[in-house]
Order: C-alpha cells, then sequence, then structure tokens
C-alpha cells in the first residue's frame, strides 16, 4: 500500500519521470557513493596505521581542503564551459585517481596523506556544477520535493555502503573496496550522457552580467548568515565522523562495527529524506534548519555517553533523521535566493560550506587527541547556537526565510 501510494506520489510530479531529470540525479550519485567509499577507506585506514583520532582528521582534512579552491572553480568553470563537459571529466579524474591508488603503497601515513589530498581536488567542481544545472533545469516550487528525492537517492548509498566496506575489507581486502568504488563512476560517466541541457549562459568577453560573490553577500543577507551558520556546521559539526573509528574499537566491536555505525547514520538519512519527501518543507525554512541541528545535537551527545552498541545505533539512526532535513532545508534556503546571473555563485558558496567540514575534521581531531572524544563531541554539540542567535537577532529576512 504504502510502495503503490510512492509510485502514484512520483507519477504525479513529472520531473520524476523524466529520463534527462533521473539520469542527472543518480550520474550525480554514484559520484556521491564513490566518494563516501573513498572517505570510509581513508578514515579507517589513518586510524589502523596510527591509532590516532588526530591522523584521522589530518588525513580527511587534508584531502578535502583542495574543495576550497575547486568550489570558486566549479562556478568560474560553469560559466565558461558546458556543464555536461565539466561533470564527466570530473568523474573520469576521480576514476583515474582511484585506479592509481591500487598501485600504490597506502600502508604508510604520508603516502595516504598524499593520496588523499589528490582526491580532494575533484569533487568541489561537480558539486558546485551539478547544483547549478540542477537549479536552471527545474522550477523553484518544485524544489522542495526535488531536494528530497535527491538526497533519498544520496543516502541510500550512505546507508548500504557502510555495510559493504565492512563486508570487502573484513572478507577481502582493500584493494576490493576501491575496485567497487570504481565501478559507480563508471555507472556515473555513462548516464552523463542523458543528461540534461545545459541552460547556464555564458559569460561572454566583458560581460558585466554575473556578479561578484562581495555583491551576493553584500546585498542578499540571508546568504550571507546562512553562509557563516553553515561553515561554522561544517567545522565543528562533525567531529563525531573523526572519534567514531575509536568508539568501534571502545565497543570491540570492530570494522564491521564501524561499517554498522555508519551506516546507522545512513539509514537515518535515507529514512529522514524519504520522510520529508511528504512532509516537505514549505513553511519556515530556518525553523526546520534550527530543529534539525537540535536533533543532530542531542543525538551527539547521547551517544558520547553510551557504553551500548545497539543504543548507540540508535542515537546515530536517530541523528540521521534530523541530518536529512538539516541538509533539505540548508540547500532550500541557498536555492531561493538564486536568480539567473548569480546562481553559479550561491550553489557555488553553498558547496564550498558544505564541504569546509575538513576543516572540522582537523579541529575535532585535535580536541579529541588534546582532551578526549567525549569532550570533542560536546564542543561540537553546542557550538553552532551563538552564531544562530546572532544571526536571527541582526537579520529579518533571515528570520522570514
Amino acid at each position: 500500500m504504502e510502495i503503490n501510494f510512492l509510485i502514484n506520489y512520483f507519477k504525479s510530479n513529472s520531473f520524476f519521470v523524466s529520463k534527462s531529470f533521473q539520469s542527472l540525479i543518480f550520474s550525480k550519485a554514484f559520484a556521491q557513493y564513490s566518494l563516501h567509499i573513498r572517505v570510509l577507506i581513508f578514515s579507517w585506514l589513518a586510524y589502523e596505521i596510527t591509532q590516532k583520532d588526530i591522523w584521522v582528521g589530518i588525513v580527511l582534512g587534508a584531502g578535502s581542503s583542495p574543495i576550497f579552491i575547486t568550489s570558486f572553480l566549479g562556478s568560474f568553470l560553469s560559466e565558461k564551459y558546458n556543464i555536461n563537459k565539466l561533470l564527466f571529466t570530473s568523474y573520469l579524474l576521480f576514476f583515474l585517481t582511484l585506479v592509481l591508488m591500487l598501485f600504490v603503497d597506502y600502508d604508510n601515513i604520508y603516502i595516504l596523506l598524499i593520496l588523499s589530498i589528490t582526491f580532494g581536488a575533484i569533487p568541489g567542481i561537480w558539486q558546485t556544477v551539478f547544483q547549478t544545472i540542477l537549479v536552471n533545469t527545474n522550477s523553484k516550487k518544485d524544489l522542495s520535493k526535488i531536494n528530497s528525492y535527491y538526497y533519498l537517492i544520496i543516502f541510500f548509498g550512505e546507508m548500504i555502503n557502510p555495510i559493504i566496506f565492512a563486508y570487502l575489507i573484513a572478507s577481502f581486502s582493500i584493494r576490493y573496496v576501491i575496485i567497487f568504488a570504481s565501478i559507480y563512476l563508471i555507472f556515473s560517466m555513462f548516464l552523463v550522457l542523458f543528461h540534461p541541457k545545459d541552460l547556464q549562459e555564458k559569460r561572454k568577453k566583458n560581460s558585466s552580467k554575473y556578479v561578484s560573490y562581495y555583491f551576493i553577500l553584500k546585498n542578499k543577507p540571508v546568504v550571507f548568515w546562512a553562509v557563516i551558520i553553515a561553515s561554522i556546521q561544517s567545522i565543528f559539526g562533525v567531529t563525531l565522523f573523526v572519534v567514531l573509528p575509536q568508539y568501534a574499537n571502545l565497543l570491540d566491536v570492530g570494522a564491521t562495527g564501524f561499517g554498522v555505525m555508519n551506516a546507522s547514520v545512513g539509514a537515518g538519512l535515507f529514512f529522514g529524506s524519504l520522510l520529508s519527501i511528504f512532509t516537505g518543507v514549505y513553511k519556515s525554512r530556518i525553523t526546520i534548519w534550527i530543529l534539525s541541528s537540535m536533533g543532530w545535537d542531542i543525538g551527539q551527545l547521547i551517544f558520547a555517553f553510551s557504553e551500548n552498541y545497539i543504543f548507540s545505533i540508535i542515537c546515530l539512526f536517530i541523528m540521521g533523521i534530523s541530518g536529512a532535513y538539516w541538509m533539505v532545508a540548508a540547500t532550500l534556503v541557498f536555492q531561493d535566493q538564486t536568480e539567473k546571473f548569480d546562481r553559479n555563485k550561491i550553489m557555488g558558496l553553498f558547496s564550498l560550506v558544505l564541504s569546509i567540514f575538513f576543516i572540522g575534521w582537523f579541529v575535532g581531531g585535535v580536541i579529541s587527541d588534546l582532551s578526549n572524544a567525549k569532550i570533542a563531541i560536546i564542543i561540537s554539540a553546542v557550538s553552532s547556537y551563538p552564531i544562530f542567535i546572532i544571526g536571527l537577532l541582526y537579520s529579518k529576512k533571515l528570520r522570514e526565510v
């Protein structure tokens, strides 16, 4: 009954049955699946090699640091070149980098660090140009449903990938995990052939139509405050993932338990996205943003003091549901502010603030190393609320979002 209702719901919205729309969503989803597995590989290897949280933060953080530059590069390139060609090229480069990893010694922490940096440059480009073409080819009134559906597909992978990762690494070796991640990229590249046309008007020589980042941040206070809030949450809100390998050891559940813990977050993200398709985020985006942040942070605090594996998994699942609503609401806040000649830059800013969690991985690793995992998670859980309060007090437009 529920399945039939879901099918009828999708059929009633024409964009869901569009071949070009589905190919756009799934090609990006497969690329994200591969990226997610890369994060699992590097976090597990970094902790196995060194047995230190700080090295997990350093390896993952350094690996994502190039995104700070490539998010802006993606905005610039989308003004000059065909977005579908940019997506294909970025997927191909990531695929070739994964293949390269099969031929190097990744048991050395410094080589692992170099590999991580090499991987980190590419996703910033595909994230920005994907968000640009998604907004360009769909109506704003449909974006709430589209975002929920997109994150449903993305988080399905975050639910199953850790289980696959745990099985492959426990039964075979890390090489099989790398090969599996590479296969995802082959599907991504193939599906680009069926993408919708790139409708982004290209920059001509001496064109003044495109506005600057400074102009956007100065004249759009909602974007300004959303960038600050999301940045703080990206930096301080991801500590959990840095210390998760340590908790897997503390609970004596090993690689399989580590995979299941990640899968629990993914399952919560998946079901939260599914739920958001039906509930929508049609009224106050900022209210949903705040409530979802609170759900995530309360879950972090409970998880930090849990000594029971099953209870920890339940906490992670509930956190995932909150995280799904956070993603949908935050995405909509940025998308709603876009116009014809600034959407690539606004969505570039959105991609950037989502991507600077590399700083959070490093910060979380340092705090955990200097104190302990529990204190690191507590700091993570309370960090964003002062800026929420300041933003809401100073900006009427933010309160009205």
